[in-house]
């Protein structure tokens, strides 16, 4: 009798995570969905990650776990764990972070009860290093009432932390993107693709617990470089003059128009009808173009009353965190 195939692949990356990853891999095996299975894509760990996830594959035959020959790098490791999926529904799982048992099997009833649905998400507590809670965040990002036009254009306007992304896709839907590339915030042009494909509904409830800690992508100790050279060996290359490139922060703004570019390029080459992807394209730029606008403006008047910007909740003392209205 041939396999049975599970209905959901649990698609994991590692490199050199060893401090959370045994939390994130008993936050997935603890889920409440009956039919699932976890791939891990490991890129040739040199801390005690592989063995780690050797050891929850040796007691657990949901779990996958494949050592990569090279550093494929972190778009490159992606690419693979979506190839090897064989669920027909993907949920990208980070080894830092943790989700309440229901959160597979809420975000799978709701793209049953939602047919036209491509991906279902919960809303999301942000936890800090130590998994105390930071307070909730808001994203703002159902987007079931609207066509493909206005979906586009509303998560331009609206993306911020991209939680999305570890919501509960279909494959064959996720499969059609360009998945993660070697540039800043490719995972921004990865949703944008999807939301031009169909809608995304939130389930409204607080299953999905986000660690931002300083060694994450948003962190203070990373920089641009350090980003690229995770997302892609090599992609962080010397200047014209063969000089090393004076090094950002990773917040730095200069990669929107590598962002902008990229965004762009995929909404208007793909399988969808021209009239389509030319009005979601113009719809992004329009969109985009404003919030860009305005956040250029922000700066301007913040120049001239030198009023500071104030921090992420995530990088606040404890005592001044507030919860996102």
């Amino acid at each position: 009798m041939p396999e049975s195939l599970p209905r959901v692949t649990i698609g994991m990356t590692t490199y050199n995570v060893e401090k959370y990853l045994p939390l994130a891999l008993e936050s997935m095996l603890a889920q409440d969905h009956p039919d699932f299975e976890i791939v891990v894509c490991d890129n040739l760990s040199t801390d005690s990650t592989w063995e780690i996830l050797e050891r929850y594959a040796a007691k657990d035959q949901r779990v996958r776990v494949y050592r990569n020959p090279e550093n494929l790098g972190e778009a490159g490791n992606f690419r693979r764990v979506v190839q090897l999926a064989r669920g027909e529904l993907f949920r990208l799982a980070a080894h830092d972070d943790l989700a309440a048992p229901t959160l597979i099997s809420r975000c799978v009833e709701a793209l049953d009860t939602h047919p036209e649905a491509i991906l279902a998400f919960p809303q999301t507590v942000l936890i800090d290093s130590d998994g105390n809670e930071i307070g909730p965040w808001d994203d703002a990002m159902d987007t079931s009432t609207l066509r493909s036009r206005g979906r586009v254009s509303w998560y331009a306007r609206k993306w911020n932390l991209c939680n999305e992304v570890f919501g509960v896709i279909r494959t064959d839907v996720l499969r059609r993107t360009r998945l993660l590339g070697p540039f800043l915030s490719s995972d921004v042009r990865m949703l944008h693709e999807l939301a031009l494909r169909g809608e995304f509904i939130q389930v409204p409830q607080r299953l999905f617990y986000r660690r931002m800690h300083a060694t994450n992508t948003f962190g203070a100790q990373r920089d641009t470089d350090e980003v690229l050279e995770w997302l892609e060996p090599g992609a962080a290359k010397s200047n014209a003059k063969g000089k090393p490139r004076k090094r950002k922060p990773a917040s730095d703004q200069s990669h929107h128009t590598r962002m902008t570019w990229e965004i762009t390029k995929a909404l208007m080459s793909n399988e969808l009808p021209v009239t389509e992807r030319a009005a979601a394209t113009g719809a992004f730029l329009t969109s985009w173009g404003t919030r860009r606008g305005r956040a250029k403006l922000g700066r301007i008047r913040r120049s001239i009353t030198r009023t500071p910007i104030a921090p992420p909740p995530w990088e606040q003392p404890n005592d001044q965190q507030q919860p996102q209205a």
